[in-house]
C-alpha cells in the first residue's frame, strides 16, 4: 500500500502567505533545500522533483503577522524516504546552528520540528515500516517521546544533506481549528477516517489506514476565527484524489464547492480553504 499515491487520498500542495518573499526564498531554498520552480514579484513556487509544485509562498500587500489564535496551519509535514535522510537533516541543522523547536519519536515515525521565518510550522519526518505500527481496533498507537538523536546520527551518510530528494513529499498536514465536533463530520464526508483521538483536544484522520494524512487540534485556536487574506499563514492546501472521488465531493457538498480552472475549492467549518 502506498499512502501517498492514488487511489489513496493525500495532501500534495499548499500555499502560504509570508511577510518577506526574499527572506522566505532564502530559507526554503538554502536552509531547507527545496528547489525553486517559479518566481515572480510577489510569489515563489517550490518543488522537490523539479516538475511538480509542492509549496507556493506569497507576499501580500499590507501583510499582517501570523495570529496563532486563529484557525489555519499548525504545521505541514514533509516526509523523507529513509532514516538516513532524516539523520542528514538533523546533522545539517546542528552543524549550521539552525533553530529547531522539537525532535520526537511518535512510534510510527521520527520527526524534527521547526518554523519558517514567519512562524509557519514545519515538520520533517520519516515513517517506520507500517508493519511496525500498532493498532488498537481502528486507532493507531502513537506517542510523543524524545527522539534518539545519537542513534539517529549513526545513520547519516558521508554525502550529508543536499536538499529534499525527488521522492520526498508532503506526508501530512496538521491544522488548528476552532471546534473538533464541527470539523470531524466534514472530513469524514471528504472520505477520511478517524485513526486517533486525544479527547477534546485533537484527532488524526487518514485514508487507507495511514497513521494520519490530516491532524486537527484546538490547542491554540479553540473558538478562534478565520484568518484575514492579508495575514501570514495558510491560504489553502490541496487534497489529491481520483476523478471519481472528486465527482463524489462535488455531488456531496453541492453549492459549497467553487468550480474554477485551478480545481474545486471549498472551506471546512473552521474557514480553512481546501483545493480538490
Amino acid at each position: 500500500m502506498s499512502f501517498h499515491k492514488l487511489p489513496t487520498k493525500h495532501i500534495d500542495q499548499l500555499s502560504l502567505n509570508v511577510s518577506n518573499l526574499d527572506q522566505s526564498i532564502t530559507f526554503y531554498r538554502e536552509m531547507l533545500g527545496m528547489k525553486l520552480l517559479e518566481q515572480s514579484e510577489r510569489q515563489a513556487v517550490f518543488t522537490f522533483d523539479g516538475k511538480n509544485p509542492i509549496l507556493t509562498i506569497e507576499q501580500p500587500n499590507d501583510v499582517k503577522p501570523l495570529d496563532r489564535r486563529k484557525t489555519g496551519l499548525f504545521h505541514v509535514a514533509y516526509l523523507v524516504p529513509t532514516r538516513a535522510d532524516l539523520a542528514n537533516v538533523v546533522y545539517h541543522f546542528w552543524r549550521n546552528q539552525l533553530p529547531v523547536q522539537g525532535a520526537s519519536d511518535h512510534r510510527v515515525s521520527e520527526a524534527l520540528y521547526l518554523a519558517d521565518p514567519d512562524g509557519n510550522g514545519i515538520e520533517i519526518y520519516r515513517d517506520r515500516d507500517p508493519e511496525e505500527w500498532k493498532w488498537q481496533g481502528n486507532e493507531v498507537v502513537m506517542d510523543t517521546i524524545p527522539l534518539d538523536i545519537q542513534g539517529l546520527l549513526k545513520e547519516r551518510t558521508e554525502e550529508g544533506w543536499d536538499g529534499f530528494t525527488s521522492d520526498s513529499m508532503i506526508g501530512h498536514i496538521h491544522l488548528q481549528v476552532d471546534d473538533l465536533k464541527d470539523v470531524q463530520p466534514f472530513y469524514e464526508k471528504l472520505g477520511f477516517d478517524v485513526v486517533a483521538k486525544y479527547g477534546p483536544q485533537a484527532l488524526f484522520m487518514s485514508d487507507n489506514r495511514y497513521h494520519h494524512h490530516i491532524g486537527l487540534n484546538v490547542w491554540n485556536s479553540r473558538g478562534g476565527t478565520k484568518r484575514d487574506d492579508h495575514e501570514v499563514g495558510l491560504n489553502w492546501y490541496s487534497i489529491k484524489m481520483t476523478e471519481g472521488d472528486r465527482h463524489h465531493v462535488k455531488e456531496s457538498f453541492g453549492e459549497q464547492v467553487q468550480d474554477t480552472e485551478a480545481g474545486y475549492f471549498l472551506e471546512d467549518p473552521a474557514g480553512i480553504t481546501i483545493r480538490i
